[in-house]
C-alpha cells in the first residue's frame, strides 16, 4: 500500500508508519507532499491519505477528548495488543501537548524535534526515529511482563537473567 501525508514529519507522522509498518503492512511505503498536493495525489494513485485535512485517517474530538491520527488508524485496523495501548496513550499526549499527562511523551516530541536537523530528508527522519519507537515498545512489553510475573523476576539475581526471562515471555506474544 502507498500512504501520503504531509511533509515535515512530527511525532504522529513519525509514529503512524512505525505503526503501520510493524502491525499492518510491512511493505508500506510512505509519501509526503505539501498538504495542498495530498488529495489530487490519493486520487490519481489510490493512496491512503493521513494525518492530513479531510482525511478518514486523522485527528478526531470523541467525548470531549481529542484524538491523533496514531488513534484513527489504531481504531480502524482494531489493533488490540496491551504494548500498543500503553504507547497510544504516549503518542497522544505528545501529539495533542500533554505532556504532564505521560512523561514519556516529552521524548517523543524531543526525538521529533532533533531528527529532523540531522537528516536531509523525512524519509531519513523515519529511519533514525524507528528504532526509538521499537524500543519504547519493548520497554513496554517489558513492564506488562514485570506485572505479569513478579514472583518469578523476583527469583532472578542478575539483570541479564532477567532479560532473558523478558525475551523468553515475548517470544510468547
Amino acid at each position: 500500500m502507498i500512504w501520503v501525508t504531509r511533509d515535515y514529519v512530527h511525532v504522529d507522522r513519525v509514529a503512524c508508519p512505525w505503526l503501520i509498518k510493524r502491525f499492518i503492512d510491512i511493505k508500506a511505503q510512505f509519501i509526503f507532499l505539501g498538504k495542498d498536493e495530498i488529495a489530487g495525489f490519493a486520487e490519481k494513485t489510490g493512496a491512503i491519505p493521513y494525518d492530513v485535512k479531510g482525511a478518514k485517517l486523522d485527528h478526531y474530538k470523541k467525548d470531549g477528548k481529542n484524538y491523533c491520527t496514531f488513534d484513527a488508524i489504531i481504531e480502524k485496523y482494531e489493533l488490540k495488543d496491551e504494548a500498543l495501548g500503553l504507547l497510544r496513550n504516549i503518542v497522544n499526549a505528545a501529539d495533542t501537548n500533554r505532556f504532564e499527562e505521560e512523561p514519556l511523551a516529552l521524548g517523543l516530541e524531543a526525538i521529533a524535534c532533533g531528527a529532523p536537523l540531522l537528516t536531509n530528508s523525512d524519509h531519513e527522519s523515519l529511519e533514525m526515529e524507528f528504532p526509538f519507537y521499537d524500543a519504547l515498545y519493548a520497554y513496554l512489553q517489558e513492564k506488562i511482563i514485570h506485572k505479569k510475573y513478579p514472583k518469578e523476576l523476583e527469583k532472578l539475581a542478575t539483570r541479564g537473567e532477567r532479560q532473558a526471562f523478558v525475551k523468553e515471555k515475548l517470544k510468547e506474544w
